[in-house]
């Protein structure tokens, strides 16, 4: 304090913004309050031009408040990023008290499409929280430019124009109805979410492409318009940037490949693509997951594409994922693993590390669980245990399990139940299988004519350690299982040793 002036009168001086001033650690703490520049809250007046200057107003080590009350920003320029714009500052906090949210009322009349992100973070920033803060699109929107939070940093410096971005915390947030994705982040490091909620988002609920060091805890998506989580980093043959898609690519996986991901407790429902989606990925572990309704897609999907594959981006097989604790209902397909190799083999399109573990899958329109290449070229690592199905579809891969040219597969204590007689278990072209502990229960009391086998393998090799089929409806003269392959024909295999129960 300076000599000679009270601490009374020092505090009356303080600027109507809020100071607060914390001298044992030389900081100085700024609230910025939205109605202080003029804000009403009233839901009606357009606050947009009061809520940048809220924002102009921000230095480091900064809060901006908003008071309970809506938001209205119809802002539509066409050079507006965003409602809010944080760049270059670090120990900035977003607060909404109960009850605040903020409206984006701003989207072209003519074509429906966004002009502007709710709030966009680039680097250079460092510890940003952003607090209970509500943000929804007034209109329904085509799929168009406008995520309710979009950060963007850089994970390493090849002529990018923003600057490193780390020590990101959203906690309590929801976003509804935004034209593009619901919360984005891109090379982001040191993250956490605790407590979110996406709705009805054009696109991914909650996206990261080239991130690291993420704790996320308590996710729920309703109704995404493309996948309810997805961790994606792409391919490209040298470490590159698309500036206009604000994308990182890499020739491998590294440290910056959605790395070092805890995600617990997460929720996804409905959705016009994949519950979660892993591409690209490395050391990712997903505990407490449930899916429902996606039947567009798969519950959990995780694939690789290689150049010269018919689809839009290219990205490596994940290695480091472990998911635990899954339940799945009511979905196209449960668990894909995927991959899409070119002509030419490349084992960072094909070898995978993914283990799976404790899944209860019930109601799948196509495969509950499939793990595949779609080369000659096989697909390795895939590890399913503990894993229970229950379906009666009869189109696709009738809601059953199902591989198709893998090498060292594992699968252990997996049990299927099925409501008809119906092919619930394929092995196609797998090599080095191992499986412990496979049940299949068909539950039909009223047997059709000639049934066929309900497990089939064809061109395997490997171990079927305790195979259990039960069926006690079953025909005397029902055969429930296939064997063929190449050496030995059909109704034979002599490379692959099976063991009944």
């Amino acid at each position: 304090m300076m000599a000679g002036v009270p601490r009374r009168h020092l505090l009356l001086g303080l600027p109507a913004m809020g100071v607060v001033v914390a001298f044992g650690r030389h900081e100085v703490h700024r609230t910025v309050d939205v109605r202080h520049h003029g804000a009403t809250g009233d839901g009606v007046t357009d606050d947009a031009a009061a809520i940048r200057r809220a924002v102009a107003a921000l230095r480091p080590n900064s809060t901006l408040y908003f008071p309970t009350g809506t938001y209205r920003f119809a802002d539509r320029r066409k050079n507006a990023d965003a409602a809010i714009v944080i760049a270059g500052l670090r120990g900035i906090t977003v607060e909404f008290a109960a009850g605040a949210e903020l409206v984006m009322d701003n989207l072209d009349p003519d074509s429906g499409t966004g002009t502007g992100h709710g709030i966009l973070v680039h680097g250079p920033a460092s510890d940003v929280k952003l607090r209970n803060v509500t943000i929804r699109w007034s209109q329904s929107a085509t799929r168009s430019m406008g995520d309710g939070i979009r950060i963007v940093g850089d994970p390493f410096s090849l002529g990018w124009n923003h600057g490193p971005v780390n020590r990101v915390t959203l906690s309590d947030c929801l976003i509804h109805g935004s034209p593009q994705a619901g919360v984005i982040m891109i090379g982001v490091s040191d993250i956490r979410i605790a407590g979110l909620q996406t709705e009805e988002t054009r696109a991914d609920g909650l996206h990261f492409n080239a991130c690291r060091r993420a704790r996320i805890d308590n996710y729920t998506a309703i109704g995404a318009g493309d996948d309810g989580l997805a961790l994606v980093t792409y391919y490209a043959p040298e470490k590159s940037i698309d500036p206009a898609a604000q994308t990182f690519s890499f020739p491998h996986l590294t440290r910056w490949s959605n790395d070092e991901f805890v995600i617990t407790n997460v929720a996804i429902k409905g959705g016009r693509a994949n519950g979660v989606r892993l591409a690209g990925a490395r050391g990712v572990t997903l505990a407490g997951l449930a899916v429902v309704g996606v039947d567009a897609g798969a519950a959990v999907m995780i694939d690789s594409a290689a150049p010269g594959n018919d689809v839009g981006w290219h990205y490596v097989a994940s290695r480091g994922v472990k998911v635990s604790d899954l339940a799945i209902d009511s979905c196209e397909t449960g668990i894909h693993v995927l991959a899409r190799p070119s002509d030419t083999p490349d084992p960072r399109f094909t070898g995978f590390d993914v283990a799976i573990e404790g899944a209860a899958v019930r109601g799948c329109a196509n495969w509950s669980v499939r793990a595949e290449s779609l080369s000659g070229q096989r697909a390795t690592g895939f590890d399913l245990r503990s894993c229970t199905v229950e379906a009666s579809s009869s189109i696709g891969g009738n809601g059953g399990v199902g591989l198709a040219n893998t090498r060292y597969s594992r699968l252990n204590a997996v049990s299927i139940q099925h409501t008809d007689a119906v092919l619930v278990f394929a092995a196609t072209d797998v090599g080095d299988l191992a499986v412990d502990r496979l049940a299949v229960t068909i539950t039909a009391g009223d047997p059709p004519d000639e049934p066929g086998p309900c497990t089939g393998f064809e061109n395997c090799d490997g171990v079927v350690d305790d195979l259990r089929i039960a069926w006690d409806s079953a025909p005397a003269a029902w055969s429930p299982l296939h064997l063929a392959d190449d050496a030995s024909g059909v109704g034979q295999s002599a490379r692959l040793t099976i063991r009944t129960g």
